[in-house]
């Protein structure tokens, strides 16, 4: 469905943000990524494309770094950024200091 509208409306903006979004959660950021370039050139100024571009890189950047330490497991730099990656993503609940009363 997405993809026939951005086919009859190019010049529409949500249906490629919608299709990316559709490409990235089955794994297949490459085809995200291209859908949210040509959403950002429909609309420039439209700030969800470029919040999902992010996420979209950070996950081509985390299967990079997942292959990095793979092929050099040494590589503590690498590891520090995969995690980096990942909680971006994924944060993790932050300890907050309990407050006096």
């Amino acid at each position: 469905m997405f993809f026939s509208l951005t086919q009859d409306h190019p010049e529409l903006a949500e249906p490629y943000n919608n299709l990316a979004v559709l490409y990235a959660a089955r794994g297949d950021y490459e085809q995200a990524r291209a859908a949210l370039e040509m959403a950002i050139r429909a609309n420039p100024d439209y700030a969800i494309a470029y919040e999902n571009l992010g996420d979209v890189h950070t996950q081509l950047a985390i299967r990079a770094y997942e292959k990095a330490t793979k092929l050099e497991t040494s590589n503590r730099a690498v590891r520090t950024k995969l995690e980096l990656a990942r909680d971006l993503i994924h944060p993790t609940p932050r300890a907050t200091a309990a407050s006096p009363n």
